[in-house]
Formats: structure tokens, C-alpha cells, sequence
């Protein structure tokens, strides 16, 4: 088990953001709210990002729902599993934001 002084952190990298916000996009398509989860898998982890997001769009432009101006989370849990456990993160909603808008 753990302490918290050996517990390591593990840093996303940008390929797993670009995919998480891949997923992202996907789950919210042309909804204004989404609250749910999204799912990535490799073969060294297993990973989940649960939310609930307001999503501001531009109606004026053309598409289904309006271009997306910006994706506000009102809460955000990241939780990343490897063979070991659950593993801590240095996921941030701010990095994610950049390969969402």
C-alpha cells in the first residue's frame, strides 16, 4: 500500500487528452448540459472521466446545434486504473479544454 510521501503521480500526456476530448465531443454532441461519463482504455490503463458541463454555442453559425463557444464543467472527477489500483493524476480541466475548443 501507498503512503503519501511514495505516492507517485502520473502525468497525461497530450495523446490522451486529444483522445478524452475526443470523447468528450462525442458524448456531448449537440447537447447545451451534459452530465455523464466517458471511458478510455489502452493497455496500461483503464480511465474515466465523469462530469457535468453547461455548453455555450454560437447560434448565429451554421450546424446542427451551433458552434461551440465554450464547455463549462460544474464538476469534473478524472480517475485513472493501472494492474496495480487506481493511480493518481495530474489530469487538468484546463489542459482537456484546449482539444475541446
Amino acid at each position: 500500500m501507498f503512503t503519501e510521501k511514495n505516492r507517485s503521480m502520473l502525468s497525461i500526456d497530450p495523446p490522451t487528452y486529444r483522445a478524452v476530448a475526443a470523447s468528450v465531443m462525442q458524448a456531448i454532441a449537440d447537447k447545451d448540459f451534459f452530465n455523464g461519463s466517458v471511458e478510455y482504455d489502452t493497455d496500461e490503463f483503464y480511465s474515466t472521466l465523469r462530469m457535468t458541463l453547461i455548453v455555450y454555442r454560437d447560434r448565429e453559425a451554421p450546424g446542427c446545434g451551433g458552434a461551440i463557444r465554450n464547455i463549462v464543467p460544474v464538476w469534473w472527477e478524472f480517475s485513472l486504473s493501472q494492474s496495480g489500483g487506481e493511480v493518481d493524476t495530474d489530469f487538468s480541466w484546463r489542459e482537456l479544454r484546449e482539444y475541446l475548443i
